[in-house]
């Protein structure tokens, strides 16, 4: 039986992905000023796929994903087994490392693998979490000929990893909207 662990990531986001044309609130979500349709997101904190509960970000807020920058994430102690993430990447598809930490030290490494924003299949066996009508412009325009998908992708370690310290690749056109942990309860 898996326990999840949905992680808080709101002081980690450092790019906003939503635009909201109703009032004019444009994302900058790739390097070209591209955006989700924030009004076809849920506007809900707790989501859910399959079974898996995520901490989403709510509508509105300054930042509401984060761009790949080395981010430290510190995470309560434990021994994990899976990581569930809604994430894609712009400007191509993606695959780098993640490292896990234990009071400094490393434990261990898997690999981050996210599709680009605006395929309409992914590359790395990810699932469909969210998909849009269109695209926003930096102008402030729906572009229907590109439904932005938001991927749900899991990573099964290997081996379950003891670690307080989720060490995130430097790379800015991956994204991470939520992160959830999962171990294993024996019964």
């Amino acid at each position: 039986m898996t326990i999840y662990c949905p992680l808080p990531l709101e002081e980690h986001y450092n790019n906003n992905g939503f635009s909201y044309l109703d009032t004019n609130q444009i994302g900058n979500f790739t390097t070209f000023g591209s955006s989700y349709p924030g009004d076809e997101l849920p506007d809900q904190e707790n989501v859910q796929w399959r079974d898996v509960p995520f901490h989403f970000p709510l509508r509105r807020q300054a930042f509401n994903n984060i761009e790949l920058d080395r981010q430290r994430i510190p995470v309560l102690l434990d021994l994990y087994s899976t990581l569930y993430i809604l994430g894609a990447a712009d400007n191509g598809s993606y695959h780098e490392f993640i490292d896990f930490e234990r009071a400094g030290e490393r434990m261990g490494r898997a690999s981050l693998d996210l599709t680009n924003w605006t395929e309409t299949s992914p590359h790395y066996n990810e699932e469909i979490m969210f998909q849009c009508s269109g695209m926003c412009t930096q102008k402030g325009i729906l572009l229907t000929s590109k439904q932005p998908i938001i991927w749900f992708q899991q990573i099964t370690l290997e081996e379950p990893i003891s670690f307080d310290k989720i060490l995130l690749p430097d790379n800015p056109c991956m994204h991470i909207f939520a992160l959830t942990l999962g171990k294993e309860w024996n019964i």
